[in-house]
């Protein structure tokens, strides 16, 4: 199967020439070995579609460790000790989504070539463009304006398809915002529709969940954009409100893993997680997290209040003997350093054991099940590589009744509700995730479900408690908390509201020096080497990481 976009085009082409003309002529006393192939030269939709999933995660090597070492130290969700072996903005599955592009307008031109009955394929269509526009939206928060609407058509034949303009990101925004709708609105149970069955990679053509993914998602980017344009945001963001949403903490949790796609053989999530924290190992956590879910700094952990803090982190390793909770400082404003290799996939407990290569590890890590290996988002793992949670829609409806925001009034009894829903649904789902690993053997949550106690407890914690004076701030907080394993997410969050999300007090001068200019990625650098004219149209000829995202404030 050839895939071609845009900026890979004549490269392609020109590769692809090289060895027709090397056949042509290497034909004499090979007649049997250059006899054609009696099978099918054009890939399936399923094919097709199976291709999307593999290049829709951000789970690459580089694409992780870019999440791992820059962008939990930018959103704060975590700190790192010492500069990374990797360049910021490298990753971010770039050449993977145009490859999806390309695979889409395919898709969408088999089905009009070959099927007379394509309103029997409303459905896969309207799949495609579900993950044409989650893709599609996630690569512009990196980048801002991006290839878009022109994009992806190489294949086509026409040279002018090859190079081709940068769409803003309200542009991005307002198309993909449209291909959902259309989704939304057009699903269908009918027994007519064309089926991938259990070959739909994500929802196992669950169309009632297609809807909700497809529907929350409108909400999501509705409100990621509404105070830029609140003329066409406003409008889905209601329309959204009365739709079905995510709303399971469990069931209703959307991502990429093979547990859901037993008969689907490709790597989702695979070693590029676990590479990246052993590749990173110089992630902590970091005291901006810890002020969240610790009462005080007690090194025994006396102070931790909330049971997401031993999910996501767990002690250092300073050899003392005992469990010391010591979060790293989130800027200091001198170098410090840290050792141990708590990474190390030989701290499983039937290998070297669970300390040994804790030894050294003076400041609290990530926990080691996060990193092990792609197995916690494999075939004997619990947590995929989440595209979306119901915990954050209830986050993000807390926020429009918080705010009374795209003519919803103003209800901060209903915000109350929905952000103690959001914060329930996020304790519920982690803690369901760590059980039901198994690979989690050391510092397992008891049961499956958190007490109710376990709730209130987090839910009647002063730092936590709705408070409508500061409503704002603790639902962005918590947001912010349940998007630990989707800094590309909480990178948005933080850039839409204008930094609102927790922040470190103390040393504020060093974060601004250490991170303060990375606003956005660079685009590749063959952008301005194969495509110029529209890379610099786009750029103004000044391609640099300072410049902020349309929908940042």
């Amino acid at each position: 199967m050839l895939k071609y976009y845009h900026k890979k085009g004549l490269a392609i082409i020109a590769v692809s020439g090289f060895f027709i003309a090397m056949m042509a002529s290497c034909t004499k006393n090979f007649q049997e070995i250059n006899t054609p192939h009696s099978g099918s030269t054009t890939a399936t939709l399923l094919q097709l579609y199976t291709g999307i999933g593999a290049q829709l995660d951000n789970t690459a090597e580089g694409e992780d460790a870019t999440s791992t070492r820059w962008l939990y130290p930018i959103t704060q969700q975590g700190a790192v000790y010492t500069r990374s072996d990797y360049t910021f903005g490298q990753g971010a599955n770039w050449s993977g989504f145009y490859q999806n592009l390309a695979a889409s307008y395919q898709m969408f031109s088999q089905i009009t070539a070959y099927h007379a009955d394509s309103v029997n394929y409303t459905n896969i269509k309207a799949m495609v463009l579900v993950l044409r526009a989650y893709q599609a939206i996630e690569l512009s928060n990196f980048y801002g304006s991006i290839p878009y609407s022109k994009a992806g058509k190489g294949f086509s034949g026409n040279t002018a398809d090859l190079k081709v303009p940068y769409d803003t990101q309200q542009q991005v925004y307002l198309s993909c915002l449209k291909d959902l709708t259309w989704a939304v609105n057009n699903f269908s149970t009918s027994a007519t529709q064309a089926s991938f069955g259990s070959g739909d990679f994500l929802l196992a053509n669950d169309i009632s969940q297609w809807k909700k993914f497809a529907n929350s998602l409108r909400l999501r980017y509705a409100l990621d954009m509404y105070d830029k344009d609140n003329a066409d945001a406003g409008p889905i963001i209601s329309d959204a409100l009365t739709k079905d949403l995510l709303t399971d903490p469990v069931a209703d949790v959307v991502g990429l893993s093979q547990t859901n796609i037993p008969n689907i053989s490709f790597d989702i999530g695979g070693g590029g997680r676990g590479w990246s924290f052993r590749q990173e190992c110089r992630v902590r956590m970091g005291t901006t997290m810890w002020n969240l879910m610790s009462n005080n700094n007690s090194i025994n952990g006396s102070g931790i209040f909330d049971p997401r803090c031993k999910i996501f982190f767990e002690a250092n390793g300073d050899g003392d003997g005992n469990t010391d909770w010591v979060p790293f400082p989130q800027d200091p404003p001198s170098p410090i350093t840290d050792g141990g290799d708590p990474y190390n996939t030989e701290r499983d407990p039937n290998n070297k054991g669970w300390s040994v290569d804790k030894v050294g590890n003076l400041y609290s890590d990530f926990n080691y099940y996060w990193g092990r290996d792609g197995n916690i988002s494999g075939s004997s793992g619990a947590v995929p590589e989440i595209f979306m949670t119901p915990a954050e829609v209830h986050f993000l409806k807390a926020e429009v009744y918080a705010r009374g925001i795209a003519g919803v009034a103003q209800n901060m009894a209903t915000a109350q509700t929905e952000y103690e829903a959001g914060v329930t649904s996020s304790i519920t789902y982690w803690t369901n995730a760590a059980f039901n690993s198994s690979v989690w053997i050391m510092n397992k949550p008891a049961a499956a479900t958190p007490s109710s106690a376990d709730i209130t407890t987090v839910l009647t914690n002063p730092k936590v408690a709705f408070n409508a004076a500061n409503a704002l701030q603790l639902i962005y907080a918590q947001e912010w908390i349940d998007q630990i394993r989707q800094p590309w997410v909480a990178w948005t969050l933080m850039r839409r509201t204008g930094g609102a999300t927790p922040a470190d007090t103390d040393n504020p001068s060093v974060y601004a020096q250490n991170y303060g200019t990375y606003q956005r990625y660079q685009y590749p650098s063959d952008e301005p080497l194969l495509n110029r004219a529209n890379w610099a149209a786009a750029t103004g000829g000044n391609d640099v990481v300072s410049t902020k995202i349309w929908i940042a404030k």
